[in-house]
């Protein structure tokens, strides 16, 4: 599968206006989320594109975790950090669903609308896109035996959409002025944090002959919401925060070696 391209956890950007130009200029090459339910030959094009020179990115920027990076060939780069951003995740789902064609899925059809939800929703969060649904394609059940390509494939999209969540929490804490974007911050985050747990949902499901999938370790995103829990429950209606903290429990249960529990306001 080749490396793929992460930015260094501190580059993540912090503000929806650093990430506009690059999803507009992304929309405007039909490279957005509805690229997603266009055909195979479609999605195998954009892929290219994608991991081409098209993204302005930077290599040389070591993270924390260099020994989880290197199992799952992550390189941190730096560059245009909304096009790296918003590129790492689509490669990412392109890939699961590439994966999820060739050997079939287990996955729930409800499930898939969760996973599929998230670019979408960041899409329309960064542009400021009215929500007008999605269209949800489920890959054909494919018969050849991944389990490998299945485990880097799952396991780095998680780690793209926990790019995600640290963007849209940074936003919940950056936005105290404006309630509206607040809200829709950590809604982005809930529904990226739902969308991580399938992920990792994903990469483990090889059936029964496949290797089980390795435990996350503890993330720099991990930290980071551990360090900002308290500032998202003071800036959100308590309703909004409990389905904030439901969804990062659930993201625990699922495979995380590093808890995250979340302490009940």
């Amino acid at each position: 599968m080749g490396t793929f391209r992460l930015l260094h956890p501190d580059l993540v950007p912090q503000r929806r206006e650093s990430v506009v130009h690059a999803a507009s200029m992304l929309v405007r090459m039909g490279l957005d989320d509805t690229v997603l339910s266009a055909s195979p030959v479609h999605r195998r094009l954009a892929r290219v594109v994608l991991t081409s020179d098209v993204i302005e990115w930077k290599p040389g920027y070591a993270a924390g975790t260099p020994a989880h990076d290197e199992r799952l060939g992550v390189v941190r780069v730096g560059g245009d950090r909304g096009g790296v951003l918003l590129s790492s995740i689509l490669i990412a789902y392109l890939d699961v669903l590439e994966n999820a064609a060739r050997a079939g899925s287990s996955l729930t059809e409800d499930s898939w609308r969760t996973l599929l939800w998230a670019p979408t929703a960041l899409f329309d969060h960064v542009l400021c896109r009215p929500r007008v649904g999605m269209t949800v394609v489920i890959p054909c059940p494919g018969a050849e035996h991944l389990p490998h390509e299945r485990v880097l494939a799952g396991q780095r999209l998680y780690l793209a959409l926990m790019q995600a969540v640290r963007f849209a929490v940074t936003g919940v804490v950056r936005a105290l002025d404006d309630q509206a974007l607040v809200e829709d911050c950590v809604t982005l985050a809930t529904t990226c944090l739902r969308a991580a747990a399938v992920a990792l949902e994903f990469a483990s499901d090889g059936g029964l002959d496949g290797p089980p999938s390795p435990l996350i370790v503890e993330t720099p995103e991990h930290r980071y919401l551990w360090r900002m829990i308290s500032e998202v429950r003071a800036a959100v209606p308590r309703a909004r925060f409990e389905q904030f903290a439901v969804a990062l429990r659930r993201l625990n249960d699922v495979h995380t070696a590093g808890p995250l529990l979340v302490a009940r306001g």
